[in-house]
């Protein structure tokens, strides 16, 4: 395998996922492996509704343990099927996610490692290969990509584009420009019912891809949710992290003036009160969702389509809280690139999976439920041998990449196992310097704070991490420098 990797090009990482998807987390065999999900009821085709929502946490609802937030909907989907407990994003920033969830492909491939980015010529997507197999595609909600959703394969389409008000919004309803005067994400519910409602009047499956607004920030960098929803929260019982207070020792120097840690202070992050109080507007938005999810789940219900559709719900990236003093994401650490994740359908039974999984998986997942084969491209694979609880070889690792500076990032990127986490920083002038590395062991420090990178106890961990990235970066051709090591 080693040498396989050696050889691995840009070009085959690009047009490939032969030696690549080995390196970015297994190869696709959707259809093949799982044997496809298209048996069930009505036409004998599956129906889907991939729910991306937007800065939701991997703790940000109630079947995750948390006994604080209130999602009574995305709880019923979890008693429906399988809920990642380690789902992670490939990059956490809205628009590279976004990419990833399309094409089951790395920023690296896909040109998308910014905001607003294009995919590259050539990019296929989940809806791409769907509609060429006869499914109806649809698109509702926030779209975050410069390229085009009917460029993405999806026929109707109602959106607004970035972030923004909750209230009052602009948005494109079926090709027609309007203002909006009530919350954006029961318009985008509304629209989903509506696309759903005559899709299931035509005698072909659909696919709808469903994306909110909420509870990313908006306008104003506030969760402006409805007074009503603030009452079910008490500021006073809200949770402030363990590392509210982190002086950011053994973390690379520039991240103590960096935007996440200067946008925190104006927050008043140095205090206990002002996290609490966010953190209750953050879990009010996230409650508004949850019941604008609701509306969409029991539309389905009373069209009797529960036995033919797969449900799919899953954070475009994490949050900062407080953790190490940091609002915003981006970093790689836990509550940046850690996400909610939830597979549910027919006939499935309410479990929770430990295995480390990714974003870039999702479009291979939607395929296999459709019966569809997922191009060798792909670099991600197929989640329903986990979902129906088969004994399936998976990887061990993720490789997060964020080569573009964002939100005040340097240059980074990181690999994950179940045990240990290995973060490089590049210098924001030269990329092909390192600038400082960390390494922590996440069994005995979860909240990552004793960075281990120059503890000679555990070099074999670092170099064995570190080497996994450099086989990443040169399968992705990325033009990043390596560290330094001394035999």
């Amino acid at each position: 395998m080693a040498t396989v990797l050696r050889q691995c090009t840009r070009r085959q990482f690009l047009r490939t996922a032969g030696a690549a998807a080995a390196v970015l987390g297994g190869t696709a065999r959707a259809g093949a492996e799982a044997g496809g999900a298209a048996a069930g009821g009505g036409r004998g085709r599956a129906n889907i509704i991939f729910i991306l929502t937007d800065d939701q946490r991997f703790d940000a609802m109630g079947c995750a343990g948390n006994g604080r937030i209130r999602t009574p909907n995305m709880d019923a989907l979890a008693g429906r099927g399988t809920r990642f407990d380690r789902a992670f994003v490939t990059l956490s920033i809205c628009s590279p996610s976004r990419a990833a969830c399309l094409t089951g492909r790395y920023g690296s491939a896909t040109g998308v490692t910014a905001l607003g980015r294009p995919l590259r010529r050539g990019e296929r997507t989940f809806a791409h290969l769907l509609k060429r197999a006869g499914y109806q595609t649809g698109f509702a909600g926030k779209w975050h990509l410069g390229t085009t959703p009917a460029a993405c394969g999806f026929d109707v389409v109602s959106s607004f584009g970035g972030n923004g008000r909750y209230y009052g919004r602009s948005v494109t309803q079926n090709g027609t420009r309007r203002t909006i005067p009530g919350f954006i994400d029961d318009f985008v519910a509304e629209e989903s019912i509506r696309f759903i409602r005559s899709a299931a009047k035509a005698d072909a499956p659909f696919v709808l891809w469903m994306c909110t607004q909420v509870p990313h920030m908006n306008h104003k960098f506030d969760w402006n949710a409805r007074q009503q929803t603030l009452a079910l929260y008490d500021p006073a019982r809200m949770p402030v992290p363990e590392t509210w207070q982190d002086d950011l020792a053994g973390k690379p120097p520039y991240l103590k003036t960096a935007r996440s840690r200067t946008r925190a202070r104006q927050y008043g992050y140095g205090r206990k009160e002002a996290i609490r109080r966010h953190t209750q507007r953050y879990y009010a938005a996230v409650t508004e969702v949850d019941a604008s999810i609701g509306t969409v789940l029991a539309a389905v219900r009373s069209l009797g389509l529960d036995d033919t559709t797969w449900f799919i719900l899953m954070g475009d990236n994490g949050w900062f809280m407080g953790e190490h003093g940091f609002t915003s994401k981006v970093l790689a650490y836990e509550e940046s690139i850690r996400v909610p994740m939830i597979v549910a359908g027919p006939g499935l039974k309410a479990r929770t999976d430990k295995h480390l999984v990714l974003n870039v998986d999702l479009a291979a997942t939607v395929l296999d439920i459709a019966g569809v084969a997922a191009p060798r491209t792909m670099h991600g694979r197929s989640l329903l041998p986990l979902v129906r609880g088969r004994e399936t070889a998976w990887r061990d690792d993720v490789v997060y990449e964020a080569p573009t500076p964002a939100l005040g990032s340097w240059p980074l990127l990181a690999v994950r196992t179940e045990r240990w986490k290995y973060i490089r920083t590049y210098a924001k002038a030269d990329r092909s310097r390192v600038a400082f590395e960390e390494l922590y062991d996440l069994r005995a420090d979860p909240h990552e704070m004793r960075n281990l990178a120059a503890d000679e106890r555990c070099a074999g961990a670092l170099r064995k991490l570190s080497a996994r990235l450099d086989e990443h970066v040169k399968a992705a051709g990325l033009r990043l420098g390596a560290p330094r090591r001394v035999d």
